[in-house]
């Protein structure tokens, strides 16, 4: 491990510039054929590029959607992936004002501050001290900054690839240590029928989202409500949750209401719809019936599933048709995200976690998950941090905040992994 140096008060000051950019996805000011995204996103990108200039550095805007950031020598092109979008912001309950970036106690508060604001600032300076160092005379290190991950669909990266150089190998620091190697495929599957005079007519509703395990439901049959309470969690992980709709067909059947729907939930389950699929390289299936709908002529649920690497949309899709079919179902896909798989044994999961055990001591393993992160977008790539192992999650949260140390030694492994690979 080399231990770059770094102007603490410099970046802090940089970081702090760009936390005060109101950059929430689809929701910071006008839009316009030049700031698709909005003007905040917009004005950050041209804050990260106008610092990059200032350092030295070739730039390059696409179109108000991403930037890249490009510092070396050679035809090997590697990629850092980040973006400077954040989610909404609770308007009560903050330590700190959430677009800023504030230390208290160790800790730097601030929306973004983890995800991916810092990780961003922290990259520019780990290329900037590359360069001072003369480390990047056989290769170029491309940062591509977009505007759009938070919302899912990516379209600043999609911007790049119409026009741009693909790199060799990339990562993108909007994960969790040590290297990410696989992500599970993620799909929106829709199960619905139509309903006729000859079933009871009832309506209900649960869930909002597609990625959230629904925490409220209700139904009303023959003029009397039913409620139930559930437990939210990310789609992800839904067995940290408790599905509400779930619970409220099991309140309605054991009131004697006998309808196709309420049958469909008794078994809305991976082993009940079939898709109680595994591997090895990236886990179990999981299933989140998401949103649910019922009116006198019509019922669905739309599903978040996760789908592990090994396995195709329509292994999932087939399974959950010959278990709902009996009950007049059917099952189509709506959206497809692929899945993600890089061997532990590449040279790039490699050189990540031989990097990160220099700068850290640890021997963490290589870790699968059931999210999607912006790697996907690129071939031979992966998550890599900037959260540790054991350190606290509060991205999307009121108070995001990260631990300033860990910020320092994140800017480290960046410098570090950025020269190796």
């Amino acid at each position: 491990m080399i231990n770059y140096p770094l102007d603490e008060k410099a970046m802090f000051e940089d970081l702090r510039g760009l936390m005060q950019i109101h950059t929430v996805n689809h929701n910071c000011g006008p839009v316009t054929d030049e700031m698709p995204l909005g003007e905040g996103v917009y004005n950050a990108l041209q804050y990260v590029k106008n610092l990059a200039e200032k350092m030295g550095f070739k730039t390059k805007m696409l179109d108000g959607y991403s930037i890249w950031i490009e510092a070396g020598e050679g035809e090997k092109l590697v990629a850092n992936l980040c973006h400077v979008d954040v989610v909404p912001v609770e308007e009560t309950g903050w330590k700190a004002d959430p677009f800023d970036a504030t230390l208290l106690d160790g800790k730097v508060y601030g929306r973004g501050i983890c995800d991916d604001k810092g990780p961003t600032i922290l990259s520019l300076y780990a290329l900037k001290a590359l360069v001072d160092a003369g480390k990047l005379k056989d290769k170029r290190v491309r940062l591509i900054v977009g505007g759009d991950e938070e919302s899912g669909a990516w379209v600043c990266m999609k911007r790049y690839r119409e026009t741009e150089e693909l790199p060799v190998c990339s990562f993108s620091p909007d994960g969790d240590y040590p290297s990410t190697y696989a992500e599970k495929g993620i799909l929106h599957v829709t199960v619905s029928r139509d309903l006729d005079s000859s079933v009871k007519p009832i309506s209900l509703e649960g869930g909002k989202t597609y990625n959230i395990v629904p925490a409220a439901a209700s139904a009303v049959v023959d003029g009397k409500t039913y409620e139930a309470e559930g437990r939210a969690a990310h789609a992800s992980r839904p067995e940290l949750g408790l599905n509400a709709t779930r619970e409220l067909c099991k309140k309605l059947a054991a009131d004697g209401v006998d309808h196709p729907f309420v049958k469909l939930m008794e078994i809305a389950d991976t082993k009940g719809w079939g898709i109680d699929f595994e591997d090895e390289q990236s886990g179990k299936l999981t299933l989140n019936p998401a949103i649910s709908v019922v009116t006198a002529d019509h019922a669905e649920v739309k599903c978040d599933i996760r789908v592990p690497v090994t396995f195709t949309p329509e292994d999932v899709t087939k399974a959950i048709n010959e278990k709902v079919a009996p009950l007049g179902f059917k099952a189509e896909c709506d959206f497809v995200l692929g899945s993600l798989y890089v061997p532990k044994d590449s040279e790039l999961v490699t050189t990540l976690q031989r990097v990160y055990k220099d700068c850290t001591g640890r021997d963490d393993e290589p870790i699968s998950v059931g999210g999607g992160t912006y790697a996907r977008t690129f071939e031979n790539a992966v998550a890599f941090g900037p959260l540790l192992p054991g350190e606290e999650n509060t991205n999307h949260k009121t108070n995001e905040c990260w631990n300033y140390e860990n910020m320092l030694l994140t800017y480290q492994i960046l410098a570090n992994v950025m020269e190796q690979l």
